[in-house]
């Protein structure tokens, strides 16, 4: 069994800087991977480390790039080969539409939707690193599974305005796909369009604290908890746990997906209005 992985999104960046920090090792060492070896005039683009999937050595073959455009590679995974199309495409208004073509990707390790998450989290932050805008930290691939899925981002504004994005529904469908009921009290709703089952507010401190239940048919209910903190010069550090995963449920999925959705939430804060969120979709 295999997915299909695709994903697009807006970079308010210009096409040419994009592609460079998509293609320059500096640039990749410090947004995507670890280790990097790129030398795209002998063909080869190289990635591993503990922040890429199965990247104990590189796996990259078959290396093809259209300068200022397209990069093209076979990337072995499992023992398959999958294919990886990386494309930059310049705007009318000066800004860059970026996408990634990812084919056949085997189930792996956690779930398949990760292998999306995992190139969300990466465009994200190569939009971030060309935008000048703080990055979110890389997963580690070589740390096992722990009952607590864990993400964090910064977000350049206070407390105030992050927490009224938290409980606001209009907010919340933007940057995570729902239709959100929020009842901002204990005991209160606090649940998204999806087939999710009761979910309910157990702790609530503006501007600093939330928590709610988690529900999923099938499995004990776990908890996600938000904690916000000031930081001077930096803006909000979101800190974000998802616990109570037990019976060899792992938290994996949900650490990259909680990770890929804090980037969402940084960028259409800072960004504003001409934020849209990324289109995405595995088959």
């Amino acid at each position: 069994m295999a997915d299909k992985v695709f994903v697009k999104a807006m970079v308010f960046a210009p096409a040419p800087a994009v592609y460079r920090a998509m293609t320059t090792e500096l640039s990749l060492s410090t947004w995507f991977a670890e280790h990097v070896d790129v030398r795209l005039d002998d063909g080869r683009f190289e990635f591993w480390g503990r922040h890429t999937p199965f990247g104990d050595v590189p796996r990259q073959t078959n290396v093809s790039a259209e300068p200022g455009g397209r990069l093209r590679f076979d990337w072995e995974m499992e023992g398959v080969s999958t294919a990886v199309e990386m494309a930059v495409r310049g705007t009318a208004g000066g800004d860059t539409t970026v996408s990634v073509r990812h084919e056949p990707v085997p189930f792996w390790g956690f779930d398949r939707a990760s292998m999306n998450d995992f190139w969300g989290i990466a465009v994200g932050n190569l939009a971030n690193f060309t935008e000048g805008r703080t990055l979110a930290p890389r997963p580690d691939y070589t740390v096992p599974c722990e009952e607590t899925a864990f993400a964090t981002i910064v977000v350049d504004t206070s407390a105030e305005d992050v927490f009224s994005v938290l409980l606001d529904p209009a907010m919340i469908d933007k940057w995570l796909p729902s239709q959100s009921v929020v009842e901002p009290w204990e005991g209160g709703r606090y649940e998204f369009g999806w087939d999710h089952g009761p979910m309910t507010v157990v702790d609530i401190e503006a501007p600093h604290r939330l928590a709610y239940t988690w529900h999923n048919d099938g499995w004990p209910d776990t908890l996600v908890s938000w904690e916000l903190d000031e930081e001077q010069e930096e803006g909000t550090r979101i800190n974000l746990r998802h616990s109570g995963f037990v019976d060899g449920r792992p938290s994996d999925g949900y650490q990259l997906g909680w990770q890929n959705l804090l980037i969402n939430l940084q960028r259409m804060v800072e960004i504003g209005e001409r934020w849209k969120a990324p289109q995405w979709r595995h088959r």
